[in-house]
Order: C-alpha cells, then sequence, then structure tokens
C-alpha cells in the first residue's frame, strides 16, 4: 500500500483521487492549499506527492522549493500536474520534480504513477 499526498486546490479533484487511490488499496493525503502541502509533507510519511502547478495561496514551483528544502527525504517522488500548456514541464523537473503530466489524469494513469514510483 502505497501513501499519496495528493496537493490540488480543487476538492472534487482531490476527492477523486482518494476515492480512486482508496479502491484499489492505497491511502491519500489530502492538502488544497500550499500552506497545507508543506505542513503535510513535513509531518505525513508519505511515498508519492502529486502537486497541481497552481493554487490559491503559492503556485506549484514555491511548494515544491519548500518541500525540497524540509527535512523529508529527498527521494520521496513529486510528479507535478497542470491543466496548464506542458511549457512547464522542464521548469518542474529542473526544479525537483520527477516529471510534468497534464490534467486530467485518468485511473489508469494514476495507477501507472503510483506503480512507478511506489512500486506498489
Amino acid at each position: 500500500m502505497a501513501r499519496i499526498l495528493f496537493i490540488d486546490d480543487d476538492i472534487f479533484t482531490l476527492e477523486t483521487y482518494e476515492r480512486i487511490v482508496s479502491y484499489f488499496g492505497h491511502e491519500a493525503v489530502l492538502a488544497d492549499s500550499g500552506t497545507k502541502a508543506v505542513k503535510l509533507a513535513r509531518e505525513s510519511s508519505v511515498d508519492l506527492i502529486l502537486l497541481d502547478r497552481q493554487l490559491p495561496d503559492m503556485d506549484g514551483f514555491q511548494i515544491l522549493k519548500q518541500i525540497r528544502a524540509l527535512d523529508v527525504p529527498l527521494e520521496i517522488p513529486v510528479v507535478m500536474v497542470s491543466a496548464s500548456h506542458k511549457v512547464f514541464a522542464d521548469r518542474a523537473v529542473a526544479e525537483g520534480a520527477q516529471e510534468f503530466l497534464s490534467k486530467p489524469l485518468l485511473t489508469d494513469d494514476l495507477l501507472e504513477l503510483i506503480e512507478k514510483y511506489t512500486s506498489g
């Protein structure tokens, strides 16, 4: 079972992610703001972080920078997602994300990410 931190300002998206991963035996940790995301990244032991590029209180790049500066394992993979154009993909990887994916993520995409980054 993997624990995934989902960071997105859209509650419907978070609930959808939670339902999908729970159905397949994984655990979702949900954050609807950058501030909450950084706090949860610090306090929760997670195997993967799925990070939206734009949140109301800070953008995904600011969140990524703060998470990477925490005293948490740097090997925790972060995948940045966005409905925006892939113009941000190179920047996301350069700033510490493993990859950048466009929304919407289908169930198969989500399960592939979990398998790829958590072996489980």
